[in-house]
């Protein structure tokens, strides 16, 4: 009873039945647990010192003789809390080592307004939380459309992702919503001349380049690959810094 629970949230299955027999017997002995678990008394010995480890088991010593007591079942909830702490702590470097070796070099192909619609979606998958973008407004709004464009970029903020944008010095939308710095869309945006923005958007994000044409054209396409976005972002961060001169 609750063994297997207790298995599935990490503990062995000697482990939980250490810990549910001591969780009944109070303060006992390794004997007396062993005894109530059925496991050998020598192989009890190694369980509960995992368990202490673990902090859901106590002991006290009188004479000769140690006493193990289980602690509270919230301990097991403050474990669990601990590990989930510690593995988000390494997440970040192994998605790295996931986005750099797992992935082959891929290329996606969509059309017409759904189609565009998944590429932005997949945007909001990134797992570096950036996004690096060459964005006319106003093709972004007509395609796939304002209201989408809008859901967008609450989604993107929503997930705490930040868009780094290069914008059109003229001739485009500049707003609170659109085209502007804003910390509470999360973007951060600088301005170029105008003879680059020949599609609608173009996304850098993990390993990945999104380009989407504009709305007469009508269609984008995602590139996996290492190589190509690195090289991507060297251009990127080249217009970037040229845009501190203008």
């Amino acid at each position: 009873m609750y063994e297997k629970e207790l298995v599935n949230i990490g503990l062995s299955d000697k482990e939980a039945k250490a810990y549910i027999s001591a969780l009944k017997l109070g303060k006992a002995t390794a004997s007396d647990i062993a005894k109530r678990a059925d496991i050998k008394r020598s192989t009890m010995y190694g369980v509960l010192d995992e368990l202490i480890k673990k902090g859901l088991v106590s002991y006290s010593q009188k004479g000769t003789k140690r006493f193990f007591k289980a602690q509270d079942p919230q301990a097991i909830l403050e474990m669990i809390e601990n590990n989930k702490r510690s593995f988000e702590n390494i997440l970040p470097n192994l998605s790295q080592v996931h986005i750099e070796h797992a992935q082959k070099p891929s290329v996606q192909f969509f059309e017409g307004r759904e189609g565009i619609k998944r590429i932005y979606e997949d945007t909001l998958t990134c797992k570096y939380k950036k996004i690096y973008q060459v964005v006319k407004v106003n093709d972004f709004i007509k395609f796939p459309g304002g209201e989408f464009s809008k859901e967008y970029i609450k989604k993107r903020t929503m997930k705490g992702i930040v868009a780094y944008a290069l914008h059109p010095q003229k001739d485009d939308i500049r707003n609170k919503f659109y085209g502007e710095n804003s910390s509470e869309f999360k973007r951060v945006v600088k301005y170029v001349d105008e003879d680059i923005f020949h599609m609608s958007m173009t996304m850098i994000y993990d390993y990945k380049v999104a380009v989407i044409s504009t709305e007469k054209e009508g269609f984008g396409f995602i590139i996996e690959s290492k190589e190509f976005s690195k090289t991507m972002q060297g251009y990127f961060d080249y217009m970037w810094k040229a845009a501190d001169k203008n």
